[in-house]
């Protein structure tokens, strides 16, 4: 835990260090190439980030905050979009290093902020969703009484909560400090009643805001004059799941240093080949054909789950996600302890010269 400790404070100085750099350097240096070449070695030290880290509370969500969405944060900066050159960011230095090190977004128009009551308030649903959460990791360590399917289920059910959990939480402290609303990270995804209502409107929203700016818009942008439109912006959507199904491969890898097995990218692939599919027949139907939302929201929460667990969750159970989850608890809860004696031990030895 000390060493853990020490690579955090390391990380919240490397990370502060940085965007303050690229802070100071906004409107002093022109957006383009130039820019890229300066703020490129913080590129990769994003990315090198969360391999300082050994345990997988911190694997995880460093290397999604900072080596996933920081990463191409600072890649948007350099030409003058994403989240950290917007107005409502770029103008305060506190806010730009909270989303550049957050998963968090701030939209440019706010409404003015309320500071006669800040007080933190966390949503009730996010209890609901936290004890939602306890409830799947207890059914995760009782996995060998429940047939292997089920488990899987239980890390698809995990991931989500886990996700709504940490980033409502973050996003709830950011909201309270800063004092300014965010755009919203997930949009009940489990109503979705399509895969183009899933991926573009409901789930992961600031990762599909980021991989639009990053990936569909300039692959877009450069094929629609030798392809066509509808081509090019299915070239685009398949390059958008590629990139991300590459970058889902390098958080597993952050998580259990394990060679990559490439399934995660095919769940990827898969889900955007289906996506393309399914924009195909729209338009081929001309929008006529739209099945009731009692079919469609069960078939589609069935396919992501059922591909969740035929590819993406056996990384889960490879990386041995639930067995070093609970032996970290059980550190922590150690560290505690020893903490705990060591403050207790002084007064006790204390009282015991006065008696």
């Amino acid at each position: 835990m000390a060493a853990e400790i020490h690579s955090l404070l390391q990380t919240l100085f490397l990370v502060s260090s940085s965007l303050c750099f690229c802070f100071t350097i906004r409107n002093s240096i022109p957006n383009g190439f130039l820019k890229f070449l300066l703020i490129l070695p913080f590129f990769f030290l994003f990315l090198y980030i969360p391999l300082q880290f050994q345990t997988i509370h911190f694997q995880g969500p460093i290397g999604f905050f900072i080596g996933w969405l920081g990463s191409f944060k600072l890649l948007l900066f350099a030409f003058g979009k994403g989240p950290l050159s917007s107005a409502a960011t770029s103008s305060s230095l506190p806010r730009f290093l909270a989303v550049g090190s957050l998963p968090i977004e701030i939209p440019d128009h706010q409404s003015p902020p309320n500071h006669s009551n800040p007080k933190l308030v966390l949503p009730f649903s996010y209890s609901a969703k936290l004890a939602f959460l306890i409830l799947t990791m207890v059914a995760i360590n009782f996995k060998n009484h429940f047939h292997p399917n089920a488990a899987l289920l239980f890390y698809c059910l995990l991931i989500y909560f886990f996700l709504e959990f940490l980033i409502g939480s973050t996003a709830a402290v950011a909201k309270a400090v800063l004092g300014v609303e965010l755009l919203p990270y997930f949009n009940e995804p489990y109503l979705s009643d399509s895969l183009q209502d899933f991926w573009g409107r409901r789930w992961n929203l600031m990762t599909s805001r980021i991989l639009r700016l990053t990936v569909y818009d300039p692959c877009r942008k450069l094929t629609i004059g030798v392809i066509g439109r509808k081509p090019a912006t299915m070239l685009a959507v398949m390059a958008t799941f590629v990139v991300s199904g590459l970058m889902h491969e390098l958080i597993y890898f952050y998580i259990g240093r394990l060679a990559p097995t490439w399934e995660v990218t095919c769940f990827f692939l898969v889900h955007g080949v289906c996506l393309v599919t399914e924009m195909a027949v729209k338009l081929a139907a001309g929008g006529r054909f739209r099945p009731p939302q009692v079919v469609s929201i069960p078939l589609t929460i069935g396919f992501v789950m059922g591909t969740g667990c035929w590819l993406f969750f056996p990384q889960c159970l490879r990386a041995k996600m639930d067995v070093r989850m609970f032996e970290e608890y059980a550190a922590i809860g150690a560290f505690v302890k020893s903490i705990t004696v060591d403050l207790i031990t002084p007064f006790k030895f204390l009282s015991l010269q006065y008696k």
